[in-house]
């Protein structure tokens, strides 16, 4: 006590007090409040990652700075990050591909410069979290003084997985019920959910309900490699936004072209650089992957030159440097490169592929997809060597597995080449048959309210013309109207097919006076709201004969279809299924057949010829002017672990097995059938124009349909009966 009531002390404490040591500078107050009024330092993301950022290198822990040319197809994410009108970001990429630095480098722009909100970073597990925290986050903050001294001096606000900045959350949390629950982000980041295992292929929907209330200062970004596929994922998240593609220039003096680096079926008709290798199956599976190694490069789709790793890079670097991103709304022009400007989209979508990675080598990524091809075509496509398969070009290249096709290198795009007329090919007109070809076979899909229609020609060595491809989805009543098809509801909607179809003739190339029938027709009946209808259907073209032969023993051309549940099902069966009764059991006549497909098998022959480019026997031929969305329908479900997953659409896959079914039906292969070229069967002999037999022997000159009896009035029969006095005969 003595001791507080010094004299001396207390003299010394009053003159402090009367002089103002103990007051706060007021002009340092005015300085320090006006600062808060201040708008944030206007940089982008890339700026301040470039002044700012220091990563450890993993062998001696030394720090080096951010530089945007490591990977410069990353400006582009990092930019529309800063865009007021962009809310998310989606990148598929493939592994090691710096996607995570993205979001690393926005976040810490908001810590340095703001403005700073709630931040929720969801990462696959507790384990994933707490690896994430020590080895990214922890040196985040303890490299960047700038940052840590953002941290507050709470108890709690300094966590390993948890900080708080500026009064804001920053939690690094798991992917389960309790992290989507009662949280709200400024800035979400979904990371590599396709490999979560619990939500992987509900990311973006979990994310927009933990921003729905956030308004016009949310931000989000999901990046993963695509595991999922495009059913679920990052892929399918990617699908609804910009859907933006990376496009660069040929490093060719001669060439200078433009193209994507991976196109994605999302943007047909695009031309893509190629990873491109020398392959030779008689090797052996070593001298194989080193002859990858050895050859591998990035082709030009333009020149064909082979690029190697350092003209590849400069060509990454250009595109990088000059913002070649393309978007919805954007055309690409081989010539001038990306034209036009972006639709508006809130959600900017950037795919990444394997070759504008720049620490991924060609031969390095050529001699990992030999490896694994070989391990695939060696089991069979079994499913631990197509799992294998499948995250390698998931992880690697950053693509798809697309099944045997997507392994072929097939696409819809390259499907429409061939349609295309050269100067040494003319395209083939549609509904034209083709002279190289023999006859035709049809196929009908029959949909709620809807037929989906094929032609195809064949010749003798089962190459084919895809002669036309239709959707009928109404039809013109008596009182002139069109209305819509109920195809499961009015048999008589059914009838359009007779001409639209069956009866249906294709001119001759080269001579259009001649045309061709269609030999016959399979429509499928799978659908069990159909098959009733499409069985009375099946005998009412009887009793119209219409069939091959005799009466006797008509050959129907209509074939009846439904699909084997099981993939090891023959194409056709030896004998079809008699159906002799209606759906309420009663006997009816004619009796008609129907085939049960196996549908598994033929749609794995119909890829595989789909692939043929040689002019061997079985290549596809293509028609011009065949709407594209058709031919994407071939690929909208891949063989994948030996099942086929429909991802969209797939009728014009379903309709060429179909087809095939039909022409193994037929047995063309017989030798008889061809001994005399000017008597071909009825169902492949050309006819005049205007004179379409409906029957016809297949060895045998077509019978002509029998001329239906005149319908009398009721006074003429009476006058008739009359006439022959009063007898009843």
């Amino acid at each position: 006590m003595e001791g507080l009531l010094n004299r001396s002390a207390l003299s010394r404490e009053v003159f402090a007090l009367g002089s103002g040591q103990f007051f706060a500078d007021p002009l340092r107050m005015l300085g320090d409040g006006l600062a808060l009024f201040r708008p944030p330092e206007q940089i982008s993301t890339i700026e301040w990652a470039e002044q700012h950022r220091k990563f450890r290198l993993p062998d001696s822990g030394a720090l080096v700075s951010y530089d945007r040319m490591r990977t410069p197809y990353n400006i582009g994410p990092s930019d529309a990050l800063d865009e007021p009108g962009v809310e998310l970001v989606v990148m598929v990429k493939p592994s090691r591909s710096g996607g995570t630095t993205v979001a690393e480098n926005y976040l810490g722009k908001m810590i340095d410069v703001g403005p700073m909100g709630r931040v929720g970073w969801i990462l696959g597990s507790d384990k994933a979290v707490g690896e994430y925290c020590e080895g990214v986050i922890k040196p985040l903050f303890d490299d960047h003084p700038r940052l840590r001294a953002k941290i507050g001096t709470g108890r709690s606000d300094n966590n390993d997985k948890r900080k708080r900045v500026s009064g804001q959350l920053i939690e690094f949390l798991p992917a389960n019920d309790s992290t989507f629950r009662n949280r709200e982000f400024v800035f979400g980041v979904m990371d590599e959910p396709d490999g979560w295992s619990k939500f992987s292929e509900s990311a973006k929907t979990q994310l927009e309900g933990r921003q729905k209330n956030i308004g016009r200062r949310r931000k989000g970004i999901i990046l993963s490699h695509p595991d999922k596929g495009w059913k679920a994922g990052t892929a399918a998240a990617w699908v609804t936004t910009s859907r933006g593609i990376y496009v660069m220039r040929c490093a060719a003096p001669e060439c200078r072209m433009f193209a994507a680096a991976y196109a994605t079926k999302f943007w047909p008709g695009v031309p893509e650089f190629k990873l491109d290798y020398a392959k030779n199956e008689r090797l052996s599976d070593d001298a194989r992957v080193d002859l990858a190694s050895r050859s591998a490069g990035m082709s030009c789709p333009h020149c064909g030159t082979i690029h190697d790793d350092k003209a590849r890079f400069a060509m990454v670097d250009e595109a990088g440097l000059n913002d070649w991103w393309m978007h919805r709304g954007q055309t690409l022009d081989p010539v001038r490169g990306i034209e036009g400007e972006p639709d508006p989209h809130t959600e900017r979508g950037f795919w990444v592929h394997g070759l504008m990675i720049k620490t991924s080598p060609a031969a390095k990524l050529a001699a990992g997809l030999e490896k694994a091809l070989i391990d695939y075509e060696r089991s069979g496509g079994s499913k631990v060597k197509t799992k294998a398969l499948r995250e390698l070009m998931s992880k690697q290249l950053g693509e798809i597995f697309e099944g045997k096709a997507g392994i072929e290198g097939v696409d819809s795009a390259k499907l429409q080449q061939r349609a295309s007329q050269t100067a040494e090919a003319p395209a083939l007109p549609r509904g034209v048959f083709p002279l190289a070809a023999k006859f035709i076979t049809a196929a009908v899909d029959v949909g709620a309210g809807k037929f989906d229609i094929s032609f195809r020609a064949w010749d003798l060595e089962s190459r084919s013309w895809w002669l036309d491809r239709l959707t009928i989805r109404q039809r013109r009543w008596p009182d002139g109207r069109l209305r819509n098809l109920r195809t499961r509801d009015r048999i008589d909607d059914w009838d359009i097919l007779i001409e639209e179809v069956i009866l249906r003739k294709f001119p001759m190339e080269g001579d259009p006076d001649r045309e061709m029938p269609v030999a016959a027709v399979a429509i499928d009946v799978s659908d069990g709201n159909v098959t009733w209808k499409g069985r009375e259907f099946a005998r009412r073209c009887l009793r119209r004969k219409l069939y091959w032969g005799k009466p006797a023993q008509p050959w129907a051309r209509v074939r009846l279809i439904q699909g084997s549940p099981s993939p090891k099902a023959d194409e056709v069966p030896v004998r079809p299924r008699q159906i002799s009764e209606d759906e309420n059991g009663k006997l009816v006549a004619p009796i008609v057949q129907e085939w049960t497909l196996g549908a598994h098998k033929l749609k794995e022959l119909a890829l595989e010829r789909l692939a043929i480019t040689d002019d061997g026997p079985g290549q596809c031929n293509f028609a011009a002017d065949i709407d594209a969305e058709y031919y994407d329908e071939y690929f909208n479900e891949p063989l994948i672990d030996g099942k086929f997953e429909r991802q969209g659409p797939n009728e014009s896959l379903d309709l060429f097995g179909y087809e095939e079914a039909v022409r193994i039906m037929l047995k063309p292969d017989r030798r008889d059938l061809w001994n005399n070229p000017d008597r071909p069967p009825a169902w492949a002999r050309p006819i005049n124009l205007h004179q379409q037999p409906e029957g016809g022997d297949q060895a045998a000159p077509a019978e002509q349909p029998a001329r239906p009896k005149e319908t009398r009035s009721i006074m003429e029969r009476m006058a008739a009966l009359g006439s022959r006095g009063s007898g009843i005969r």
